[in-house]
């Protein structure tokens, strides 16, 4: 039941409808008995700066954020954690009497879903997808010892950007839209970080040859089954969607603001029974 003693947390994105995260976060709340409540507010890219002051004016203890504001949401906030800083993306925010204290646990998200399936040192990768999540990704890479790391975008821009930030430019290379499949069936890992697959019809941001047997794949899209995933299973390669990277970054977030460790496995589950 909500009092006026429930805390209130949220998710800024637009659009942000599709979310699981407030029924993800509502569950453990519910599961742990904690007077919290988490909702969706749909935060139009010329709103954010009023959206972040009402973060203070109402009180709301901590918000997610999702496309489009992890990046612009910086300037708003009265400091950010190393990683974000790092990485240029926020999306996780605190407010803590007034002052609000960006993170990234995308992150953490990614880092421990991935080592749960495969030793990342030493090893080279090919990420799909320059955008908010792919920049934690790529950090995380970086700070696990990754080898080499290509990375391609259909806007180039982006591509060159994340290199530059990435101050790594003797292990980072930017690969043309002409030789992805080249240099991809080199890589022992392949990264979707597009939203190439949420759609019913959708084809493969990797084509079949570019995927070598054998191979990790790591598919942030998590809503339906692939064509990605086909391609993994008739070629033998190891396939993780982007699931258990949304429980975990929202497992970090959700011990941010409270200062408790939820239960991963629980939040795991609610997401799977949503998206049947």
């Amino acid at each position: 039941m909500i009092t006026g003693k429930t805390k209130l947390l949220g998710i800024f994105g637009c659009p942000v409808e599709h979310s699981l995260s407030p029924v993800m976060h509502n569950s453990v709340f519910q599961k742990l008995r904690l007077d919290y409540v988490y909702l969706p507010f749909l935060v139009h890219p010329k709103e954010i700066c009023q959206a972040v002051q009402s973060i203070r004016t109402l009180g709301i203890k901590g918000v997610n954020v999702t496309v489009p504001h992890k990046e612009k949401i910086i300037r708003y906030l009265d400091s950010v954690s190393e990683e974000a800083k790092r990485i240029g993306a926020v999306n996780t925010v605190l407010n803590k009497n007034g002052m609000l204290t960006g993170f990234n646990t995308d992150y953490y998200g990614f880092l421990e879903s991935v080592e749960k399936h495969f030793s990342i040192k030493r090893k080279t990768a090919f990420m799909l997808g320059c955008g908010g999540a792919a920049k934690a990704m790529l950090f995380a890479l970086l700070d696990s010892g990754i080898k080499t790391i290509y990375i391609s975008d259909v806007e180039p821009a982006k591509s060159k950007e994340l290199r530059k930030r990435s101050g790594s430019l003797s292990n980072i290379f930017v690969v043309d839209s002409g030789n992805i499949d080249v240099v991809a069936a080199e890589c022992d890992m392949l990264i979707n970080a597009t939203p190439i697959g949420m759609k019913k019809g959708d084809g493969s941001p990797f084509n079949k040859k570019a995927i070598r047997p054998g191979c990790f794949i790591f598919d942030a899209v998590y809503n339906r089954k692939t064509l990605l995933s086909k391609y993994a299973s008739d070629k033998n390669a190891s396939y993780i969607n982007g699931l258990e990277m949304l429980a975990l970054q929202g497992a970090k977030s959700f011990e941010i603001w409270t200062g408790i460790k939820p239960p991963v496995s629980f939040m795991v589950k609610i997401i799977r029974e949503e998206l049947k």
